[in-house]
């Protein structure tokens, strides 16, 4: 008994010492304001509408929605911490920033990027706790690029890979330069993407493959889609 709770208290820790830190880290709540609460109910509404079409796994009722401020992030998705702690089922967070509506992000792109965000989600609802205590290796850039990179994977084999090429060329002229080689080192980038999309149409078992050995590259993209 004593080994399980010591075991319990360490699994609290690392989530408060590491993964919290991580999830909030150099953004912010949003005031509440008419674009806040707009941005929010346009997000809820897409989500429902994705998850319909792509992702039957997944209760759109389950899906909380709430806003946050940030220079170089969009969308987040993040599961509740304190029903993780108190094992109780986990559910997720999907959280959206106004400035990508007040920005005119493309909303093919917005859908895609969403189903990306729900690839997250479908992921922390499948997984343990203690599989899910493994993302504290997000602290980590090479585990970041690879786990971003496979749900990239997860909603291109969902049909949103041509949204994602949108999205990603918004993207890249909305993030400060200083955290745009950052963008393309987590996320598959349009060329990359122009060339994964038609190879996977062609050859749907490929996928499987390329979640077993991501590519970080172009060179590495090109080099998969030979097999």
């Amino acid at each position: 008994m004593k080994k399980i709770f010591s075991s319990n208290l360490f699994l609290t820790a690392a989530v408060l010492s590491i993964l919290l830190p991580n999830f909030a880290r150099a953004e912010s709540a949003p005031q509440a304001s008419d674009d806040a609460r707009s941005a929010v109910e346009k997000t809820r509404r897409l989500l429902g509408e994705i998850i319909e079409k792509s992702f039957p796994e997944l209760d759109a009722g389950k899906i909380k929605v709430k806003a946050f401020r940030s220079r170089s992030n969009f969308f987040k998705a993040r599961f509740s911490l304190t029903r993780y702690l108190t094992f109780r089922s986990v559910r997720t967070t999907v959280f959206v920033n106004p400035l990508v509506f007040e920005r005119d992000a493309p909303e093919r792109g917005v859908r895609a990027i969403l189903a990306h965000e729900l690839a997250h989600a479908l992921y922390y609802k499948e997984k343990n706790r203690l599989e899910l205590l493994g993302l504290v290796s997000l602290i980590k850039d090479d585990f970041t690029a690879k786990f971003e990179r496979r749900t990239d994977l997860a909603a291109i084999k969902r049909g949103w890979g041509e949204g994602l090429i949108a999205y990603r060329e918004w993207l890249y002229k909305n993030v400060p330069p200083e955290n745009l080689a950052a963008k393309k080192r987590d996320y598959f980038t349009p060329e990359e993407l122009r060339v994964l999309i038609p190879a996977i149409e062609r050859k749907p078992e490929l996928i499987k493959m390329l979640l077993k050995k991501v590519p970080r590259n172009l060179t590495d993209v090109q080099m998969a889609v030979k097999f």
